[in-house]
Formats: C-alpha cells, sequence, structure tokens
C-alpha cells in the first residue's frame, strides 16, 4: 500500500510544482525537508541545497520566468519503502523567448507521509544557458 500512497504523494508534489500552487506543495514537504540539486555552483542559483524557504523562491522564480505551463512527465518510476524515484521530462517555453527542455532524475525520501528529501539530477548547464545567458 505505501507503493501507492507514495508515487500519490510524489505525483501530486509535480502537479503542484507545475501549476505554482506553493501553499500546496508546501504542505507535501516536511518542515525540516532538504532540496539538492546536484550541480556544480557554476552561476546557477538553485544549485546546492534549499530549505523550505528556497523552495519558495524557486517556485515563485519558475512562474515568473515560465510563459504558460511548465510541463513535467514522469516517465519511469522506481519505488521502494520510504524511496521513489522518478525519471522525469520537463518541456517550457520561457518569457525570454527560449524553449526549455530538460532530463531529470529525482529521488524522495518519504517519512510520515511527508517529502522529507529531494536529490535532482539533470543538466545544470542547460538551465544556466536556457534561464539566464
Amino acid at each position: 500500500m505505501h507503493r501507492q500512497t507514495h508515487q500519490q504523494l510524489v505525483s501530486d508534489f509535480f502537479t503542484r510544482f507545475v501549476t505554482s500552487d506553493i501553499e500546496g506543495l508546501l504542505a507535501l514537504l516536511d518542515d525540516q525537508v532538504v532540496w539538492k540539486m546536484m550541480g556544480q555552483q557554476g552561476g546557477l542559483p538553485v544549485s546546492g541545497e534549499m530549505d523550505k524557504a528556497g523552495i519558495t523562491g524557486l517556485m515563485q522564480s519558475v512562474r515568473e520566468q515560465v510563459a504558460g505551463r511548465l510541463n513535467m512527465t514522469p516517465t519511469a518510476w522506481t519505488i521502494a519503502g520510504g524511496r521513489v524515484a522518478v525519471e522525469v521530462e520537463s518541456s517550457a517555453k520561457l518569457t525570454n523567448g527560449r524553449d526549455y527542455n530538460n532530463l531529470y532524475h529525482y529521488l524522495f525520501t518519504i517519512s510520515d507521509g511527508k517529502i522529507d528529501a529531494i536529490k535532482e539530477y539533470g543538466d545544470t548547464d542547460q538551465v544556466r544557458r536556457v534561464f539566464l545567458d
């Protein structure tokens, strides 16, 4: 039963992220959550670790820079105990006129019905080039 519950929790996370439902997304997270983007710093403000305040800032930034909807489509799932690994493809048209498309691997850990850690692996150089350059 945890498998379906954990998959639904992570699905809800992505739904709330792409719709910029900040309060709804924060409600899914443990108060001590840490989201770690696994890229090098290299001029990308979201590389490294974020707490709830950092996650709020990330969501606000994405909302301001995406024209229309950010699509994040899970393509493969692996769920074991309180760990959910998911491959995701994203796409969006940005307000700067550029097209964004990235492939990610996320690892979520879940405890007591809340997401308590997120590790994000993606092409951080592409994020920098498309969002910032």
